[in-house]
C-alpha cells in the first residue's frame, strides 16, 4: 500500500511536506528557537496593533497590495533589459520544405520526424506517388498534380525509399543549421 501511495504524485508531496514539516518541528524544538519564534510573533502583533496616524495593519494590508505591482514592474524591467543574447530558432519550428521537386510535410513525434507527406510546389495540393513502371519489379514512380496539372518528376525508385531520402535531406538541415523556418513554411 506505501508503495502505492508514494508512487502517486499528489500523495508523494503531502507525505514529503509533512515530514519536512515534522522535522523542522522537531528541529525548532530542539535548537530551542519556539521562544525566539513566539517573541517575533508577538512583536509583529504588537506593531499591527500599535496606533498612529493610520494603523498600523492597514498599513501592513496596503504593503501586501502593493507588492504584485511591484513584482509586474521587475518583471517588466527584466524583460526591456533581456538577457542580450537573441533567442535560437526552435528546429521543431522546422516542418515544411521542399526537395526532389516536390514539397514536403511532417511532425515531430518526440524527436522523431513522422508522417511525411507530399504536396505540389506550385499549388500546395496533396499529390501521391503512381506506379509508373512498365514491370512489377521495377521500382518506378509519378507524381503529377490533378489540381493544377503539372507533372512532378518520375524516380527510379520506391516512395519508401524517396520518402528516405527527403528525411535525410530534413535532417542534414536540422544537423547544420541551414534551414529557416520562416523561409520554408
Amino acid at each position: 500500500m506505501w508503495k502505492r501511495i508514494w508512487s502517486d504524485p499528489v500523495w508523494s508531496k503531502v507525505i514529503s511536506a509533512a515530514i519536512i514539516a515534522v522535522a523542522a518541528g522537531v528541529g525548532t524544538y530542539l535548537l530551542d528557537w519556539w521562544p525566539t519564534i513566539g517573541s517575533y510573533f508577538a512583536k509583529g502583533l504588537a506593531f499591527a496593533g500599535a496606533s498612529s496616524l493610520v494603523q498600523n495593519w492597514f498599513l501592513a494590508v496596503i504593503g501586501l497590495l502593493a507588492l504584485p505591482t511591484v513584482v509586474v514592474l521587475v518583471a517588466l524591467m527584466w524583460q526591456l533589459v533581456g538577457t542580450g543574447k537573441p533567442e535560437a530558432p526552435n528546429w521543431e519550428a522546422y516542418v515544411s520544405d521542399v526537395f526532389l521537386g516536390l514539397r514536403w510535410r511532417w511532425h515531430y513525434n518526440g524527436s522523431t520526424m513522422s508522417d511525411l507527406t507530399t504536396f505540389c510546389p506550385h499549388c500546395d495540393y496533396q499529390v501521391f506517388p503512381a506506379n509508373a513502371s512498365a514491370y512489377n519489379v521495377i521500382d518506378r514512380i509519378a507524381f503529377s498534380c490533378d489540381s493544377c496539372r503539372a507533372e512532378l518528376g518520375t524516380f527510379d525508385e520506391s516512395f519508401h525509399s524517396l520518402e528516405n531520402k527527403a528525411r535525410r535531406f530534413a535532417q542534414q538541415k536540422i544537423r547544420t543549421r541551414s534551414w529557416n523556418a520562416k523561409k520554408v513554411a
